[in-house]
């Protein structure tokens, strides 16, 4: 079911995928992607007792803001108004890739809406210590640019997202270059504001093959955050890692939020 969340005063509308009962989960998606990489982690949530809500950030799906540029801050209360207005109360936040920086970022500025927040992996507040390479980020803006031909995008797919003998097709589609104001606003935001996701228990899922963020980032921030962060490294997976490891990813963040 799809849900817009408006904020007449604030001038946005945000669009939210909602499926099954229970425990509310809000879905965060990688940079230039959007809500629909949720479906089948949805599947499984709402069999095991959860309600999700993935949410389109501006520029996804039907999503939209006010035009000129915009903050982190303001993502974070993008989130926290969705939450606000279908959840009875604080909600559990997943944030993949970029979505990372926007479940820590709501978890600093609006800690009241945040139960806990899984991020897969964690990374984008210590890149001084842990750069992508630019081979890398070659790649990755190669992964949306439509008039490249369909092998020389899987290529690109293949190295910026995707381990090794890991098909990339199912990420060919689903690209949203329009919501390309998140990862501005992510980059421009201050790491000291947002990095520590306020005081929530933090589950680290952490792919052993991404070549965006490697393991020793993932062990980094672990330590970082000390006793309240569980740790969990995803085999065979690289930055992608929701149609990588769809099982282990669902099973790991469903015993995480039992277990709270």
């Amino acid at each position: 079911m799809s849900i817009m969340v408006e904020d007449p005063a604030r001038g946005t509308a945000i669009e939210a995928l909602v499926k099954g009962e229970g425990p509310d989960v809000v879905l965060l998606a990688s940079a230039l992607r959007g809500a629909a990489d949720f479906a089948d982690f949805q599947e499984r949530l709402a069999e095991a007792g959860f309600r999700s809500i993935a949410l389109n950030m501006r520029g996804a799906g039907r999503s939209k803001g006010p035009e000129g540029d915009f903050t982190l801050k303001d993502i974070a209360d993008d989130i926290a108004g969705a939450i606000g207005q279908l959840c009875e109360g604080p909600a559990h936040l997943v944030g993949h890739a970029l979505g990372n920086i926007m479940a820590r970022a709501t978890a600093s500025y609006r800690p009241e809406v945040v139960r806990s927040v899984t991020v897969m992996p964690c990374g984008g507040h210590n890149l001084g210590s842990f750069p992508v390479s630019d081979h890398v980020m070659h790649h990755f803006a190669r992964c949306h640019q439509f008039d490249l031909s369909e092998a020389e995008r899987r290529e690109s797919l293949s190295v910026a997202f995707f381990a090794p003998g890991n098909d990339p097709g199912s990420w060919l589609d689903g690209w949203w270059p329009s919501a390309g104001g998140i990862s501005a606003a992510a980059i421009k935001a201050d790491p000291e504001e947002w990095w520590r996701a306020g005081d929530k228990p933090v589950l680290i899922l952490h792919p052993l093959q991404d070549a965006m963020a490697p393991p020793a980032q993932g062990l980094a921030s672990r330590d970082a955050f000390g006793a309240r962060a569980q740790y969990v490294e995803i085999p065979n997976c690289g930055h992608a890692i929701l149609p990588e490891q769809p099982e282990f990813v669902a099973r790991t963040i469903i015993g995480f939020l039992r277990s709270l």
